[in-house]
């Protein structure tokens, strides 16, 4: 799940800034969030709510797992990019050969001082290989608030989809992503930004 709006203008570009949470939208949100997890559990319960370490998201986790009666699990997996210099930024000031340089290379241009897509995609895939670890069962169902790039970028890999086929895809703040992983570790996207 996306995590709900965090306090910042839309024109700035933001990722690994631990931004707080719009507190005039974080409890509808959240409610937004409680319900839309209830609907598409089915009776079934999760094992736990993992969470990036960003304010916006471990808040939202806190508070779904607290009304859950599951733990949270923190992992700095989860978090957003790291966008370096570019953090807190309007995206409008930024240098335009960069940009065009990012956008030529999602998978290896890492803004200046920040991390590249595949670095993500990379640690996303470790946090989920290890949801598979010792004393895991198929069936059991993790919950994850975390941020809208690693969300993409983790689905296109597990549906083993170019990871630029995802950038364009709309999470809402809040919104639910459901991969189901079969035992031979392929994956099924059921739901899609509801």
């Amino acid at each position: 799940m996306r995590h709900p709006p965090p306090d910042v203008a839309s024109t700035v570009c933001y990722g690994r800034t631990d931004l707080p949470v719009d507190a005039v939208r974080f409890d509808a949100c959240v409610a937004a969030m409680r319900a839309s997890l209830a609907a598409r559990l089915d009776g079934r319960e999760p094992v736990a709510i993992h969470s990036s370490p960003l304010r916006r998201a471990r808040c939202a986790a806190d508070a779904l797992a607290a009304s859950l009666g599951v733990p949270v699990k923190e992992d700095a997996r989860l978090a957003e990019m790291d966008f370096g210099v570019w953090e807190m930024r309007p995206w409008d000031t930024l240098d335009r050969n960069d940009l065009d340089a990012w956008a030529r290379d999602i998978n290896g241009f890492a803004p200046p001082g920040g991390e590249p897509a595949r670095d993500i995609v990379l640690r996303m895939a470790a946090w989920a290989r290890g949801l598979r670890g010792v004393g895991s069962a198929a069936q059991d169902v993790h919950v994850a608030v975390a941020h809208a790039g690693p969300i993409r970028l983790h689905t296109a890999t597990a549906l083993r989809m170019p990871t630029t086929a995802c950038l364009t895809w709309a999470l809402d703040f809040g919104a639910l992503c459901h991969l189901h992983i079969a035992d031979d570790g392929h994956a099924r996207l059921m739901r899609w930004n509801v």
